[in-house]
Parts: structure tokens; sequence; C-alpha cells
């Protein structure tokens, strides 16, 4: 069996990838993410399968509850948005407790055999299954897989709209302007995510959200040909437990499949025009790679400008000296002066690649 793991570069759709692939009979799956990371360090402490299998479904629960999970808008599946998904436990330890041997528990054989067991309990043929599809969602998981062979499904998006939707969903769903460590945690993913990814020497698959919405039949025939799998019906729509998924709550309005008229806006009042200047100057391999537009074309900043403010670092300032937050006050200038180096290096880097 195969794994293909799920890492997303940002506000870019790896749900959305997750929802395109969900119900086919080929493909082992969690309905959502699942930190194997920091569960399988958990659960090498247990000294039994029953034990592990407790651990998953307390740790995992809205994978048996879909309820519990509001963010990904589980509890409003289906065309009436009133629907849900229910797996039982019971069974799903019955089935672990058949599969997985203690004395076997490396991350290989827990990784399988707890897929296996979901699959099992929702009553689907082990014996179609091909593909062990993980969403482990972030990069810096995947070193628990050194030693395992795996490739990558990556999505990407327009760097400015990336940026520019992460902060806008976080303010939007939890209320208040994003903290520093996330800003900074998500302005690298969006500027190194790919070169980091590239470290681990497993093949890797990129694929555009423009692309998931406007190429929709071409994307599900490339995953089809990635994936070695056969096509099915199921691929043209976007589910979970076969059961129409709406996107999550940091969205302004509900998901409906694919989007035809899909088009990248991101707000503009985030960003200075120095920003925009430098964070296209830092990805200007990786825009050109990927078709993605550029703003300035020809304007240029003196590369001292560098050095000032951006503009979502003003506004988690100005927020954090408001409301008295003085941790986020010393957050902000750290992570500014990380900012500052991150986009220094990966110029130095960029610069280097084209001379070898």
């Amino acid at each position: 069996m195969k794994i293909f793991i799920i890492i997303t570069g940002g506000r870019t759709g790896s749900g959305f990838l997750h929802s395109i692939l969900d119900g086919h009979p080929q493909i082992c799956y969690f309905p959502g993410e699942f930190f194997f990371d920091e569960f399988f360090e958990s659960a090498r402490k247990e000294k039994s399968a029953v034990s592990i299998a407790k651990l998953f479904c307390k740790e995992y629960k809205y994978f048996f509850d879909s309820r519990y999970n509001k963010f990904e808008r589980f509890n409003k599946l289906g065309e009436s948005k009133k629907d849900f998904f229910l797996v039982n436990k019971e069974k799903f330890i019955k089935y672990f407790i058949k599969f997985h041997k203690i004395k076997d528990n490396n991350k290989l054989s827990l990784l399988k055999n707890l897929h296996f067991a979901y699959a099992a309990t929702k009553k689907e043929n082990l014996k179609k299954k091909k593909i062990l599809l993980l969403h482990l969602h972030h990069g810096f998981r995947l070193k628990i897989f050194k030693d395992l062979n795996y490739e990558i499904l990556y999505t990407i998006r327009d760097p400015k709209t990336n940026l520019s939707s992460f902060f806008s969903s976080w303010r939007r769903y939890k209320k208040q302007v994003i903290d520093p460590w996330s800003y900074y945690f998500n302005m690298k993913r969006v500027i190194r995510g790919l070169q980091e990814l590239k470290s681990y020497k497993n093949k890797i698959h990129v694929i555009k959200l423009e692309d998931m919405h406007l190429r929709n039949k071409f994307i599900v025939k490339q995953l089809c040909n990635t994936l070695k799998i056969k096509f099915e019906k199921i691929l043209n729509y976007s589910t979970f437990h076969k059961k129409k998924w709406w996107g999550d709550m940091a969205m302004k309005k509900f998901l409906n499949g694919a989007n035809k008229k899909f088009i990248n806006k991101f707000d503009n009042s985030l960003f200075f025009d120095k920003d925009i200047y430098f964070i296209e100057k830092s990805l200007k391999n990786f825009m050109t790679r990927y078709n993605y537009p550029f703003s300035f074309k020809k304007k240029k900043y003196n590369y001292l400008y560098i050095i000032f403010p951006f503009k979502m670092e003003i506004i988690m300032f100005n927020h954090s000296l408001k409301n008295k937050k003085l941790k986020n006050i010393f957050e902000v200038f750290y992570f500014y002066i990380r900012r500052v180096l991150l986009f220094i290096i990966s110029d130095i880097r960029q610069v280097l690649s084209k001379k070898k």
C-alpha cells in the first residue's frame, strides 16, 4: 500500500483536496487532519492495543462523531447542512485489536492498522485498498516519516491571497487579530514551504487551489494518474463520509464544490506596496514556475525598505498596544526581526540557485 501525505502551503485548499478524494473505494483515510507525529509519541507509551485504540478514540473523537468538529462544519454536512456522520468506537477498537500486535508497534504498522480498523468499521473492502491517504497538514510533522516511503500532495495558492486569507480568516473566526507567532509561521511556509519540503527528498506533487476550481476535471484525472486509482464519480464532488462538505468556518461563504468562476482576491488594505514588492521578489522563481501574476513588474524599492515593518505587523502591534498585551508587543518585535531575516536569506538562496 502506497502512502500519500497531504501538506498545506497555507490557506491553500488542503481540506478541499481531501474532500475530493473522500469516498474512493481504493483509498484508506481518516475524515480530517491526523497529527500522527504527536499521536505516535503518546501511543508508544501504551502497553496494549486496547489502550492505543481508546487513546485514538479520545484524541480524535470527531472521527467517530463529526458533530465535534464544528470548525470544519462537519456538523453541517449534506445538502440540508444538517447531516453528520457516526462511526462505532467499540467496533473500531475490536478491529484494531485484531489487526495490531503490540510487539510490532512501529510507525508503519501503527499508521496502517489504525486506518484499516477505521475502514473495516465503516464496512469497506480492505482488499480494494491501494492508497493510504494521510492529511498531516503541516510540513514540519514529516520529520517522523524520514525512514518511510511516501509521496507528498502539496497544495499552493497565489501568495498574496494566501497571506491575506490566513490573516483575515483568523480575525473572522477567532474574532481577534492574529498573534505574532501564527503570523510568522504562515509567512514562513508561504516563503519557504516548498523548499523545505524538498529537503525530505520525497516526490512532491504540487496542486494549485486555482486549478482545483477552474480545471477540476483535469485535476481529478491527474490525481487518478498520480495515485494510480480508477476514476469514480465520487471524485466529482466535495464530501466527507460521502456527505456534501461546505468548507470550514474560516470562510466567508459556504463552499459549494468546485467554483468555475473562482477568482483570487486579496485584501489590499493588509499590505503596503513595498510589502507586496518584497513578497513577490522573494517568491519570483515560485511565482514564475506556477504562473502567478506579479503586481510589480517595473517599480522597484531600495532593498533597505525590507527593514521597515509590514502592514500586518503594524496592525498586530497596534492591536496589542490597544489591548495592553505586553507579551504580544514583545513578540511582534521578535517575529518582525525573524521575518526580515527570512526574506534576506530567501533572497540570497534565490540568487545562489540561479548561479548553479
